[in-house]
C-alpha cells in the first residue's frame, strides 16, 4: 500500500494521442503522480512493465491482443506482480468491464471521467482498493472483491458537442492538442484574450474545467481527430 507522501509511479498504454496528452498533463500537475513511461503498443509495454515495476499500469482495453483483454491483463501481472491494472475503458461495455475484473484488473474506468475521478481510481488501486464503474458495481464479482469496493456513484452526464459554433470547434481542436492560448491565437489570427474567452465558453459547454480535462475528452468528437 503506498503511503500518502509517497509518489505513484504509472505506466500509460494509450492507443488515442489526445488522451495520452491528458493524462501526460494531468500528471505534471499533481507531484503525488509519476509518469514513467507510456506506449502505444501491448508488446512494447510487457517489456516497460519489466523495465519500471509502475505501481500503477493504465491500461487501454483496445490495446488487447484479438480483443482477449483478460490474456492482456494475465501476462501484464505475470511481468510485474506488484504492478495494478486500471482498465481504461472507451464503449463502457459490460463484457469487457467483466473480462477485465475477472482476469485480476485492480480497477475499471470509463475515460469519459473527469480528471478528479480518475486521479481517485489511481489513488484507490495504489491503496489496495479496487476502482470499478457503475456497469459492474451491479453484477457478480469474485469473492472478497465487493468489500473493497470504491466507485462512482453518477453517471457522467456528456455534452452535446453540436452546442460549440465552428470557431469554438476549431479554437477546442487545438486546445485539445495541448497548444497554449497565445499559439492557438496565432494560428486562427485572433488575440490571446479572445482565445482565451472562448476557451470559457467551451469548457462549460463540455462539462470540463480546465485544458487537460478536454484533451481527455477530446477522443469522443470526431472534429477534434
Amino acid at each position: 500500500m503506498k503511503s500518502n507522501n509517497t509518489k505513484i509511479n504509472i505506466l500509460v498504454a494509450e492507443s488515442i494521442e489526445l488522451v495520452r496528452i491528458g493524462l501526460r498533463s494531468l500528471f505534471s500537475d499533481h507531484a503525488s503522480f509519476h509518469l514513467v513511461a507510456e506506449t502505444t503498443h501491448m508488446k512494447e509495454l510487457l517489456e516497460l512493465v519489466k523495465l519500471h515495476k509502475p505501481d500503477v499500469v493504465i491500461l487501454d482495453l483496445q490495446l488487447s491482443e484479438n480483443n482477449n483483454v483478460a490474456e492482456s491483463i494475465a501476462r501484464l501481472m505475470y511481468a510485474s506482480p506488484n504492478s495494478r491494472v486500471l482498465a481504461f475503458s472507451q464503449n463502457n461495455s459490460e463484457s469487457a468491464y467483466l473480462q477485465a475484473l475477472h482476469s485480476g484488473a485492480a480497477g475499471i474506468i470509463s475515460k469519459g471521467h473527469s480528471c478528479k475521478m480518475i486521479l481517485k481510481a489511481i489513488h484507490a488501486i495504489a491503496s489496495d482498493k479496487g476502482w470499478f464503474d457503475r456497469p459492474v458495481r451491479s453484477t457478480k464479482v469474485p469473492n472478497g472483491i465487493h468489500n473493497k469496493l470504491v466507485g462512482t456513484q453518477n453517471n457522467d452526464v456528456l455534452i452535446d458537442s453540436s452546442k460549440l459554433s465552428n470557431c469554438e470547434r476549431r479554437v477546442a481542436g487545438l486546445a485539445s492538442q495541448g497548444l497554449s492560448a497565445k499559439e492557438i491565437g496565432a494560428r486562427l489570427l485572433i488575440s490571446e484574450k479572445t482565445v482565451r474567452n472562448q476557451l470559457s465558453v467551451i469548457y462549460k459547454k463540455m462539462g470540463v474545467k480546465k485544458q487537460v480535462e478536454l484533451c481527455l475528452k477530446a477522443h469522443e468528437y470526431k472534429y477534434f481527430q
